[in-house]
């Protein structure tokens, strides 16, 4: 894996695939650098939207993404998660293990 960024892995999933979560589970998921204080939103709709938080301006939504180091995830009935890289990676693998468990046992 080619580190870019400042030596910073790119993540392993895209804003297609981001994109896919939200409205699949019908959150927002804002991304957020805290070093440069970049800051975008994918909403339950799959929408890209600039947060009221960070200055969008500093990078763009991709590179954004490809160096996020904070998520916060909102909606449903839970309260809103702050989030690790490493932690919202875990939340995105285990939604689509359930979901996909969920389409077998349908299936049968």
């Amino acid at each position: 894996m080619e580190c870019l960024n400042g030596g910073i892995p790119p993540m392993d999933f895209s804003l297609k695939d981001l994109r896919a979560f939200a409205v699949r589970n019908r959150l927002d998921v804002t991304f957020h650098v805290r070093t440069t204080d970049a800051a975008w939103m994918m909403n339950r709709r799959g929408l890209v939207a600039r947060p009221s938080i960070g200055d969008s301006t500093l990078a763009g939504v991709e590179e954004t993404l490809d160096t996020a180091d904070a998520f916060v995830v909102e909606g449903g009935k839970e309260p809103p998660q702050s989030l690790s890289k490493e932690q919202f990676m875990a939340l995105m693998a285990a939604r689509a293990a359930a979901a996909g468990a969920g389409r077998r046992q349908d299936d049968e």
